[in-house]
């Protein structure tokens, strides 16, 4: 299985949007610093996440939340 997740920092000022294969491993490498684009704002905490059988789909759902649709999509249902 895959993940397309949203992770926030504690006090809500900074989100991210990826894709993993294993979710609670994906969070412990943004909370130990292990990636770069997270480590400078932390700890991290999911907000959302869905599942997914194919790495393009959730790759697919990634884009999706990247874009202003996407964004507005978060804002209204997170």
């Amino acid at each position: 299985m895959y993940y397309t997740y949203v992770i926030e920092t504690l006090d809500g000022k900074h989100r991210y949007v990826g894709h993993c294969k294993n979710l609670n491993s994906q969070l412990n490498q943004h909370n130990a610093r292990n990636v770069k684009a997270t480590r400078d704002n932390r700890p991290w905490k999911i907000i959302h996440s869905e599942k997914f059988k194919a790495k393009s789909d959730a790759i697919y759902r990634e884009k999706f939340f990247k874009s202003i649709n996407g964004e507005s999509w978060l804002k209204e249902n997170v």
